[in-house]
């Protein structure tokens, strides 16, 4: 069976949803558990093109409500100063969500994977209890993996801390794009909605792409993505594994609407030596996040043991974190009533 991707355009954003969830047989929710994912790297404006535009976000979860779904909207961005929500209101996503987003970093489950380097990863359980996941990725380049996508966009699955302890944990780039695929496989999307409304290349330069880009099939979508971006698929990391271990076939993928490459739209370079100083890089960029550790205040902890609860490995003991066990995943620091959980440099 083809796996059909939809080019539709952005101006009307609403029909445009409607119309993707009729396209794929999505009529009535009935109150099923429907978890929306955008991307929510971190603190950002709507004009920066690193995160889901808000507005992309409301006309979803509009049309979902009007389908009768029970609706979460969550995503776990990168370790800050602020918990989740702060950083979900600051990305204009809380009072897109209607009231829907959650802080999903709280309660994470244990499960393993098939990978070479990595055999467990914590995942937020709020996504995994969904009966029905729906993506809504960035289009966006990556210095790393050349694009992030509807595959990246899985990541955010994982509890902000542990990205940066996986990311030094895959010390090639072959490793971590496995890495992404396997959590991909975790919990696949059962639609997934690209925000190609406004795109900045790797140049900085803004195009007014004003395109959604809908499929239900995550190879699929980044490989039409790649197409758009003026890529030949065998230079992005990702699906070339997919290619090579014939995960996906391109013949097997139905365009329906226009997907004409971007004119000018500049990716990152591709060179061989090119994924290995990637990959070096974001090495370090992770080892210096994972010396971020949570420390107690105890001039402001109120002894509630809410950290303690949380914390999926037990190194919260007495009021006291052993940072021996701790991994980093911030769960406790999220949980805590009292913000008397702060993240403090240590230099090793």
């Amino acid at each position: 069976m083809k796996k059909k991707v939809y080019i539709k355009e952005g101006t009307e954003l609403q029909k445009a949803i409607g119309e993707i969830f009729k396209d794929f047989g999505f009529n009535t929710f009935d109150n099923k558990r429907v978890f929306v994912k955008p991307n929510m790297l971190r603190i950002a404006r709507p004009e920066e093109c690193i995160i889901t535009d808000p507005k992309l976000i409301e006309a979803v979860v509009d049309y979902l409500l009007s389908l009768s779904a029970n609706i979460t909207v969550g995503d776990n961005p990168i370790p800050q100063k602020v918990n989740e929500l702060d950083v979900a209101e600051e990305c204009g996503f809380l009072s897109a969500s209607r009231g829907r987003f959650k802080n999903i970093g709280r309660y994470v489950k244990t499960v393993r994977i098939r990978h070479n380097r990595v055999k467990n990863v914590y995942v937020s359980r709020d996504i995994l209890d969904a009966e029905l996941l729906i993506s809504l990725p960035k289009f966006k380049v990556h210095t790393l993996t050349m694009l992030s996508i509807a595959i990246k966009n899985q990541f955010g699955i994982i509890p902000g801390g542990l990205k940066p302890y996986l990311h030094y944990q895959c010390p090639t780039l072959n490793d971590f794009c496995r890495l992404l695929i396997e959590i991909c496989n975790l919990k696949k999307p059962n639609l997934i909605i690209v925000d190609a409304l406004n795109i900045i290349d790797a140049k900085g330069k803004l195009f007014k792409f004003n395109k959604l880009i809908a499929g239900a099939d995550a190879w699929a979508i980044d490989y039409v993505c790649t197409l758009i971006a003026g890529m030949n698929p065998h230079s992005n990391p990702i699906l070339r594994l997919g290619l090579k271990d014939k995960i996906f076939e391109p013949e097997n993928i139905e365009i329906i609407g226009d997907a004409a490459p971007i004119k000018g739209f500049a990716v990152p370079f591709s060179l061989p030596i090119r994924d290995i100083f990637a990959g070096m890089g974001s090495r370090v960029f992770a080892k210096f996040q994972h010396l971020n550790i949570p420390v107690i205040d105890h001039s402001l902890c109120n002894k509630c043991r809410a950290c303690e609860n949380v914390c999926p490995v037990r190194a919260v003991r007495s009021f006291n974190i052993d940072q021996k066990k701790c991994i980093k995943c911030y769960c406790c620091f999220e949980v805590c009533p009292q913000n008397a959980i702060k993240r403090r440099l240590r230099i090793i």
